[in-house]
């Protein structure tokens, strides 16, 4: 197998059109058009020239303009800015193309299109790939500037309501406006309003915090509270809230009603946790805590954070130890599967290097074990079909002679045990023997296979040459790009060069002028110096002439023949369909 060699280019591709064409150098080459390929580039100029992008019905466009600049279009429509001009360059070379391509490949997934593209896709006019992503975003475009359109209608007729009423609607719109008026003037009324403002930093006392902020802003509570205020005169609680809330409003003015609650409750017998609230709630006001109280919090704060603290390192601890745990067990894995696949290597190494079956060999031997494996099972078979036949027989002859006696099996004796081992032994090492002949075959087998699968198949050839193709156009654009700067160079060095003789020329002259004009035989022969200059320019721009109308004559013959050659393309296109339309009918004639 591996001394036959195989041509991966020689295969037919279908709906593949090859002829002959010219490239730029006059040279003849072959050209590829694939049918399907341009059923499908038809497909998406008309989609694009029906969803409204009519630059792709230009002509003098090429394909990859029209296809990246429908797809930015499409886009742009979608309110997403994407960084590419839509009047492209005449002469873009691979890097610009792809770097276009990529601009817009990288969008797609924002659009969550559900269709992915390479960019080498795109440059490399893959129009079967580029159709769908083509539809889907003329759809999506599409729907987006019907959504849109509904938005700004909308938004318009908003707008002219505010500014234009009709005499059927005012009262409804005079209902709304005092309506909103009179809701601006409900939230104004209760919006807070800091009145206030502390100095210093905040208290470290969560509750002397809230207490400090809520002083700021209290001003208009103290207002609403004593609007409320009469009109629960017999509520204590409500009592005592307001003089709290009057106390936080200006901590200067400290009313006795606090005290006088107090005693109340002293006198009334409440209970002690309701005293020591009222208590803490003294000192909260007048801003004097209790030593006791405070110390008392600190405790138990420290005592929290302790707790937890010893809590949080337990749990570090255990995680540790896990994480070792996993670690170690890690470790252990991979050195067992490193062992494994070392071995594992070194047997597929010694597998490969055998060679010792030929694929006939490997055949016959393969198709002489299923044949012993056949007829070992129809041994078997009957063996034990004899077996049961003489047992049953046994059972009927010993009910036939005494239907009373119970059925015993008999011993076998001491030579027919030993026969039996006998055979089993044999057996065994025939199985065994046998398996070990299938381990090598299947060994072989799948080296075998191996070697197959590292063919490519034929799908994998055509898109070798697909991307062999692509990267043969690659490099006759880059050379074309190259021959153009050479080309570039070229006239810019003969300009500079007629430039400086040019100057060379009018130095000397300038240089000559004075000392020629000296005497009448010295400006004679310097004016027929100069008038031989000047028949040698009037050469040279007449050689320059004549070389500049033969290269407009060998142009106007290469598009004269061009366009021959197009005309012989269409021609050659319509009897291609053609061709394929009768073979069509033909094939319709036969199946029916």
């Amino acid at each position: 197998m591996a001394a036959r060699q195989k041509n991966i280019f020689t295969r037919s591709k279908p709906l593949m059109n090859i002829y002959s064409g010219v490239d730029q150098e006059g040279k003849e080459v072959e050209v590829r058009e694939d049918a399907e390929q341009i059923v499908k580039w038809h497909e998406i100029s008309d989609a694009l020239v029906a969803a409204g992008y009519y630059r792709a019905q230009l002509q003098g466009l090429s394909a990859f303009d029209k296809i990246v600049g429908g797809l930015t279009w499409c886009i742009e429509l979608c309110d997403i800015d994407v960084d590419i001009s839509l009047l492209f360059e005449e002469n873009l070379t691979i890097g610009k193309k792809i770097a276009l391509t990529e601009k817009i490949v990288k969008v797609l997934p924002t659009m969550k299109c559900p269709y992915t593209i390479e960019p080498h896709q795109i440059q490399g006019l893959d129009f079967i790939n580029i159709y769908p992503l083509i539809l889907w975003l003329i759809k999506y475009s599409s729907e987006f500037r019907e959504a849109k359109e509904d938005e700004l209608r909308k938004f318009a007729v908003i707008q002219y309501d505010k500014n234009h009423i009709f005499e059927a609607d005012r009262a409804n719109y005079m209902q709304k406006e005092n309506f909103l008026r009179n809701l601006s003037m409900v939230q104004n009324l209760y919006k807070p309003c800091r009145v206030r403002k502390r100095k210093g930093d905040l208290p470290a006392n969560e509750l002397e915090q809230v207490n400090a902020t809520l002083s700021e802003y209290d001003k208009r509570m103290l207002m609403h509270v004593s609007t409320s205020k009469a009109d629960v005169k017999n509520d204590d609680g409500l009592d005592f809230l307001y003089d709290y809330e009057k106390t936080l409003a200006d901590p200067s003015e400290i009313t006795t009603e606090a005290n006088r609650y107090l005693k109340d409750d002293d006198i009334g017998n409440k209970n002690a946790d309701t005293n020591v609230h009222y208590a803490v709630l003294q000192s909260e006001l007048t801003g004097e805590i209790s030593k006791e109280l405070e110390a008392s919090e600190k405790q138990k704060y420290s005592e929290d954070v302790d707790r937890l603290a010893k809590s949080i390192a337990v749990m570090e601890k255990d995680i540790q130890e896990f994480k070792d745990n996993h670690e170690e067990r890690i470790e252990k894995v991979k050195c067992q599967y490193t062992d494994v696949l070392g071995k594992l290597r070194k047997i597929t190494h010694k597998l490969m290097k055998a060679e010792d079956y030929s694929d006939k060999d490997v055949k016959q031997f393969y198709k002489s074990l299923k044949e012993l494996a056949r007829e070992r099972n129809e041994l078997l078979q009957i063996i034990q079909h004899r077996g049961n036949e003489h047992a049953k027989l046994e059972n009927e002859l010993r009910s036939i002679k005494d239907p009373t006696t119970k059925i015993e099996e008999k011993p076998l004796t001491p030579a027919e045990l030993k026969e039996f081992n006998e055979r089993e032994e044999k057996l065994k090492a025939f199985i065994t023997n046998m398996r070990l002949e299938l381990g090598k075959i299947n060994r072989e087998v799948l080296r075998y296979t191996t070697a197959i699968d590292e063919v490519p198949g034929t799908a994998e050839l055509l898109q070798y040459e697909k991307r062999f193709i692509e990267l043969y156009n690659q490099v006759a654009s880059k050379h074309k790009e190259t021959k153009q700067y050479y080309i570039f160079y070229n006239t810019l060095l003969e300009v500079k060069l007629y430039t400086s003789k040019e100057l060379s020329l009018l130095n000397s002259i300038l240089d000559n002028y004075d000392e020629a004009m000296s005497s009448v035989r010295k400006r004679e022969e310097f004016m027929s110096q100069f008038e031989s200059i000047v028949d040698w320019v009037n050469h040279t721009v007449k050689k320059v002439e004549e070389k500049y109308k033969s290269e407009k004559q060998q142009k106007a013959d290469l598009y004269n023949e061009y366009f021959r050659l197009m005309d012989i393309q269409r021609q050659y296109a319509a009897a291609l369909k053609k061709l394929g339309e009768e073979r069509q009918k033909l094939g319709t004639q036969r199946n029916s």
